[in-house]
């Protein structure tokens, strides 16, 4: 969990500062290609909360760590959390995470695992933290965001 939470650091710290090299739009998501390797995304849900979705390889692209939040979620800071996913209702799974914060939820995925090529390749990302509640669960439409998941690729290539 260390690592995760490392991880998480470096991208919360990456996410507030910005991006050192370059940064773009794509569709709706926010492109920064710097030793990061991040995607972002943030938008206003139905109750005028804040969500945010974000992935970023880490560790010379070994690991990707994917950040789920919301303003409106009150989570203990450093809490162990079991969070699903499932892309397409083809690849699911269940996976260690841990709140950076009481907004912010993160999990670990190692570069090599299935979920990489099913984000890459799928229509729908379904993201629930176990035993929250609806509140704590969103559907992200992959399907404009290839591109965007293609730079994210090309930047991971470049920093191994």
């Amino acid at each position: 969990m260390r690592g995760i939470f490392a991880a998480a650091a470096c991208v919360a710290a990456f996410a507030s500062v910005g991006a050192a090299h370059a940064q773009t739009k794509i569709g709706v998501w926010d492109v920064k290609i710097d030793k990061d390797c991040a995607i972002t995304q943030e938008w206003k849900t139905d109750s005028k909360d804040t969500a945010t979705i974000a992935l970023a390889y880490t560790n010379k692209g070994q690991a990707m760590v994917l950040i789920f939040g919301d303003s409106a979620w009150k989570l203990k800071e450093k809490e162990d959390l079991s969070i699903s996913l499932s892309v397409d209702k083809k690849w699911g799974d269940k996976v260690p995470g841990a709140a950076i914060d009481k907004t912010m939820a993160v999990v670990g995925i190692p570069a090599t695992s299935k979920a990489i090529d099913a984000l890459m390749n799928g229509r729908e990302l379904y993201m629930e933290i176990d035993g929250k509640g609806d509140d704590y669960a969103y559907t992200y439409y992959l399907d404009d965001t290839r591109k965007a998941i293609s730079a994210l690729e090309a930047c991971r290539a470049q920093a191994q």
